[in-house]
Formats: C-alpha cells, sequence, structure tokens
C-alpha cells in the first residue's frame, strides 16, 4: 500500500512475512470448515467473531510491514549525524523516518497485545482476573503458571527470550514515546532555552532499523507459531 510513496508496485509477500499470513489464513479456512459442519447458532457465532479477529491480524500485520519498509527508505537518505548539518531535504526524510519508525514499533507491540487478547479469550486465561489491561507477556505468563497449552506457551517464551535484546530496546522507546517527552518535545523545549541548546544528534539509525526488523522477524515467527498450533487443534474438533 505505501510503496506508491516511492512510485513502486504493490508488494509481494516472501519469506516470513508470507509464513504468517498464511498460517492465519489457514485458521480462517478451519474455522469456516467447522462452520459448515456444526449447525448450531453459539458455534457459528464464535466462528464468525474468531475468523473477523484473525482478518484484523492479516491487515495488521500488512500496515507493520508497510511502516517498516518506509522507515528503511527514508533511513537510506540520512547520512549526516546531527539535524542542524542535514540540508532542509535531508531533515524532512529524517523526520518521515522517524514518524515511520515510531509508528512501526506501536504497530509491533499492538499486534503482539491483540495475539494476547486473542489467546486469552480462546484458551479462557483469564489474565483479566489478575490485570485489568494486560500485554501479550503476561498472557504468556499466566499460561506458563497455570500449565495452559504448555507446547505452546512453551514454543513462544522460547522464542521470546531469542528475540529479548532487541524487543527490550523497541518497548523502552514505545513506553517512551507513549508515556514519556520525546526527542521533537525537547528539541522544542532547547530552542526555546539557547543556553542548553546543542546540536541534536539524532539516533543510531542503522541499529534502529536492525531492532525492527529482529522485532518484525518475532512477530510473524509468533503467528506462525501460534496460528499453526490452534490450528491443529480445530482440526481435531
Amino acid at each position: 500500500m505505501l510503496r506508491i510513496l516511492f512510485n513502486e508496485p504493490k508488494r509481494i509477500d516472501s519469506g516470513l512475512l508470507l509464513e504468517a499470513i498464511q498460517a492465519v489464513k489457514g485458521y480462517m479456512q478451519s474455522l469456516q470448515k467447522a462452520a459448515q459442519e456444526r449447525s448450531d447458532t453459539k458455534a457459528h457465532k464464535r466462528h464468525h467473531r474468531y475468523k473477523i479477529w484473525s482478518q484484523g491480524f492479516i491487515d495488521a500485520l500488512d500496515e507493520l510491514e508497510g511502516s517498516k519498509y518506509c522507515c528503511e527508505r527514508f533511513a537510506q537518505r540520512i547520512s549526516k549525524v546531527t539535524v542542524d548539518a542535514m540540508n532542509p531535504e535531508e531533515q524532512d526524510d529524517y523526520h518521515r523516518f522517524v514518524y515511520f519508525y515510531k509508528n512501526a514499533f506501536i504497530r509491533l507491540f499492538s499486534i503482539l497485545d491483540k495475539l494476547g487478547t486473542f489467546l486469552n479469550d480462546l484458551f479462557e486465561v483469564k489474565t483479566e482476573k489478575v490485570k485489568t489491561r494486560f500485554s501479550y507477556f503476561t498472557v504468556l505468563r499466566r499460561m506458563h503458571e497455570h500449565h495452559i497449552h504448555g507446547p505452546l506457551e512453551n514454543q513462544l517464551y522460547n522464542l521470546k527470550l531469542d528475540y529479548k535484546p532487541a524487543l527490550e530496546r523497541l518497548r523502552n522507546q514505545r513506553n517512551m514515546e507513549m508515556h514519556y517527552i520525546n526527542a521533537d518535545m525537547f528539541d522544542d523545549l532547547t530552542q526555546q532555552e539557547p543556553k542548553l541548546a546543542e546540536p541534536l544528534h539524532v539516533e543510531n539509525v542503522k541499529a534502529n532499523i536492525a531492532d525492527l526488523q529482529q522485532g518484525f522477524d518475532m512477530v510473524c515467527r509468533t503467528l506462525i507459531i501460534a496460528f499453526s498450533y490452534i490450528t491443529s487443534l480445530q482440526a481435531k474438533e
């Protein structure tokens, strides 16, 4: 969708993105088949609800990949280490990079938290009894503590460990963006207080892009594992 900004054709899905989409679609197909085989209204409504929910993961993945791609492209145009050293065109590209980078890591954790809510509902984990607002990681911890679908929980937990360093850095940036003063606001303040103002160094763009790629891979692998598992359960019903 966003590749039109660079006069490029639409994306052709491949790699982990394609696998994740196929895993979700496979579950949706199993829901459709189950709905056709059952006549009770309650089951139909349940299947329809999970089908709509699942489509939301495909849409969210598309949005995440688009944001990641855009920030990667704009990052290629950044060569200076301070904003003051940039010409107006590079400053614009830098701000576009920041916009899509923030959008990407916010969407990344949004997908994980949506999956947490999905699994909490599907498996009746009842995380809301201990925490009204909970994350994917809270659901995962509760599944572990109460031995709920151990084979799935173990795979997801090990995957979390594999990507822990990059995820923690991304989560810190997400929390900073959501709850604290950000770099743009700090820049505005220093402009008002000349004695405090120093050249605003840009973050390590290449490192941030690398972390975002790690986070994207983790989200795709998480969806592949989760939806492959629940599809196999669906087939046994």
